[in-house]
């Protein structure tokens, strides 16, 4: 059994969208302002309402840059609230998801055929840590948490991302909220 301490960070809803739907929803040629960089791209200084059967959630970040579909990233507490049937799903794999109304500020809006779920768990490893772990791209791998606030635990079916400059996991509100992680957290990879 090979085990890595990684940073794990928590992810709020939001939204990635295409750059049609961008166009759609704030006009043609627009481009979202960067308000934070994260890795892999920007927290857009834009917010979107998404409505789903049940209710509406204001002010969802949207990340950037544009993607090749818009994808609608929520916990499930989130879907549940929202009245969306989200399955769990890697990023970018979007068939036969359902879809979300999403309504700008300026009120224009955007009906989704598809592109909601709840993103699967997952650990971005760096390609030298994923050697000193010994896995492999897509491979299962446990995740322990411990964070002296009594809410120990094990995520299971979490999945390795090979390639990036930093090793870090990724979960939803839901996940973060049931370990109590906080803002900084370091989680135990093992794989065995």
């Amino acid at each position: 059994m090979a085990t890595l301490d990684v940073n794990v960070e928590v992810s709020a809803r939001h939204v990635h969208l295409s750059q049609e739907d961008i166009e759609k929803l704030f006009g043609a040629g627009y481009e979202l302002k960067v308000k934070k960089e994260i890795a892999g791209g920007f927290v857009a200084e834009e917010r979107l309402t998404i409505t789903g059967p049940k209710r509406s959630m204001e002010r969802v970040a949207i990340l950037g840059p544009a993607r090749k579909g818009t994808q609608i990233e929520l916990a499930a507490t989130d879907a549940r609230s929202l009245g969306v049937d989200a399955p769990i799903r890697l990023s970018g794999d979007l068939a036969g998801t359902p879809g979300i109304k999403l309504t700008a500020e300026n009120g224009n809006s955007v009906e989704t055929e598809s592109g909601c779920i709840i993103a699967q768990r997952h650990v971005h490893l760096s390609e030298e840590d994923a050697a000193k772990l010994g896995v492999e791209q897509n491979q299962n791998v446990d995740l322990k948490i411990d964070t002296q606030q009594k809410r120990a635990l094990v995520f299971g079916d979490v999945i390795v991302r090979i390639g990036g400059p930093v090793s870090v996991v990724h979960l939803d509100t839901d996940e973060g909220n049931a370990a109590c992680t906080g803002r900084a957290c370091v989680g135990t990879v093992i794989a065995e």
